[in-house]
């Protein structure tokens, strides 16, 4: 029997197969050291014969894979020291280098006396095959997932109707049912259990004629019924032979009984539109009638006001001449007469003269309040600075006389409104302060200031304010607190002040200061 240096030596003898066959072998002595490598090795590993000829295998391969490899401690699983201990030839599959996973097989070389003293370890390339089935079990178990997960109940079922898998979701649904046992399925899917196919079974079918069949179950369960749409796909073998079907179903017992609901309504739906009709229309008439009763109750409301406005404006129009007659005569009786009248009388002619004065301005606010409800607003560009201006000159005499400081901003904004409503609003606040101020009274504070829709006047003072009790409906007709008792006034500034700002697509309000003081606001629109 020839040794390897023998071998070694008729390197020509070898040189076509080491040259031309499709698998790596390598000569080994019995301590693992690498004798010889045909070609083909060395280009799948990326080594040369100078480079690892008189070394250990394992260290080589340790330096490919960038490891350190101890002399004398050979690759985990491999087989080449049993080999060499037992004589027998050893198949394992190793990855020799990353990427090159190979089926090596070791045959052992021996001496005259049956001695092994070496190996020749051949090396067929198996990565396609091995790439192959791991990616083949990788899909085995996304195929897994899938159908565990897919939402639908999966069972297999062999030719004989003995369920042979379940998937989760059938699992769920039907828990007592044991695979290992290999039930009937016509048994464990009813309840109670049946003795023979279900004659709607479309997996029988299946199974008889190799065709995909489907079918809509009425599955006792208990006292329900449930119901499963099932679809049959047969399993093949390479012959064609059916050897299986898989049944794919799904609960549709929610579903069905929603789609008769549905059938019901749409059948009842025809007559539910005839009584809605009918309804509707009976609406309809009611409808109308009330519109009719409002236009007329409208047009009443529309001639009873006018015949108050006109009363109104004759009652303001005949109070007006003898007011102010008695307001003249009383005036001239006073001038000429005041020597010949006695105290009583001279107090009398005061009496006479104060009402007659009041009874004068009453009518004037009755005729603004009236003017001002009809009124069309002049919308126009308003520089507020010089309406304070304006309002400030107007009421200098009793602001000095009574050293009443005036605060107004240095810098206010244009404004669109109607500048005579403007004047009217502010000389409404600032008389209002004056008269009902009191004689604490040392304060007025004019401003502005504006949210996203409006521009917002304010007009402070500091003087007696206006007690919780009183400020009900202040801004109603004729209301006067009793704060303004033995004050002259109508009672209607206010409500003109109101109605304007209702004009102006805005609100007036007030708030009472927290030391003293009341504070009234009022807010116009900015889309005028």
């Amino acid at each position: 029997m020839m040794t390897f240096p023998d071998i070694d030596n008729r390197t020509h003898d070898f040189e076509l197969i080491f040259k031309h066959i499709p698998m790596g072998i390598i000569y080994l002595d019995r301590n693992l050291k690498i004798l010889n490598m045909n070609r083909y090795c060395q280009e799948k590993i990326g080594v040369t014969l100078d480079n690892v000829k008189g070394r250990y295998c394992y260290e080589m391969r340790s330096e490919v894979f960038g490891q350190t490899q101890k002399a004398g401690n050979p690759c985990d699983g491999c087989k080449a020291p049993e080999t060499i201990k037992t004589g027998e030839i050893k198949t394992f599959i190793k990855e020799v280098i990353p990427g090159f996973i190979t089926e090596n097989t070791m045959v052992p070389v021996k001496d005259e006396h049956g001695r092994v003293v070496g190996l020749i370890e051949m090396l067929r390339d198996i990565t396609k095959s091995m790439l192959a089935s791991r990616e083949l079990l990788e899909s085995e178990e996304k195929y897994k997932s899938v159908v565990n997960n897919i939402g639908i109940g999966v069972s297999l079922i062999s030719p004989d109707m003995e369920i042979l898998a379940l998937n989760d979701q059938m699992a769920k649904w039907f828990p007592h049912i044991d695979v290992s046992q290999s039930p009937y399925c016509y048994r464990v899917f009813n309840d109670p259990p049946k003795d023979e196919i279900c004659s709607y079974c479309p997996t029988h079918k299946t199974l008889e004629d190799g065709e995909v069949h489907e079918s809509v179950t009425e599955t006792p369960l208990g006292d329900e019924i449930r119901n499963y749409r099932i679809v049959s796909s047969p399993i093949k073998d390479w012959e064609g032979n059916v050897t299986a079907a898989i049944e794919m179903v799904e609960d549709i017992t929610d579903k069905k009984r929603k789609e008769e609901e549905l059938q019901e309504y749409r059948e009842n739906l025809e007559e539910m539109v005839t009584e809605r009709t009918e309804e509707l229309t009976v609406s309809n008439r009611a409808l109308k009638k009330e519109i009719e009763n409002r236009r007329e109750a409208e047009k009443a409301l529309k001639i009873s006001s006018d015949k108050i406005k006109n009363f109104a404006y004759s009652v303001s129009h005949d109070l007006k001449n003898p007011a102010i007659s008695i307001h003249g005569l009383t005036r001239l009786l006073n001038k000429h007469y005041e020597d010949a009248l006695d105290e009583r009388g001279r107090n009398y002619c005061q009496q006479i003269f104060r009402s007659s004065e009041q009874i004068a301005s009453l009518v004037e606010m009755i005729n603004i309040y009236l003017t001002t409800k009809e009124m069309h607003l002049h919308i126009e560009s308003i520089n507020l600075g010089d309406l304070l201006l304006m309002i400030k000159e107007e009421f200098a005499v009793p602001l000095n006389i009574r050293q009443i400081e005036w605060t107004a901003p240095q810098h206010l904004p244009v404004i669109r409104a109607d500048r005579i409503a403007m004047v009217r609003v502010l000389r409404n606040f600032v008389d209002n302060a004056l008269k009902y101020g009191g004689e604490g009274l040392t304060e007025i504070t004019i401003g502005h200031r504006e949210d996203e829709n409006h521009h917002i006047l304010y007009v402070s003072d500091d003087g007696i304010g206006l007690p919780e009790q009183e400020s009900q409906d202040i801004f109603g007709l004729f209301k006067r607190q009793k704060t303004a008792r033995g004050i002259a006034g109508s009672g209607l500034g206010l409500a003109i002040v109101k109605e304007i700002a209702e004009q102006h697509e805005g609100n007036v309000w007030f708030e009472v200061n927290s030391e003293k003081g009341i504070t009234f606001f009022m807010s116009i629109s900015k889309k005028l």
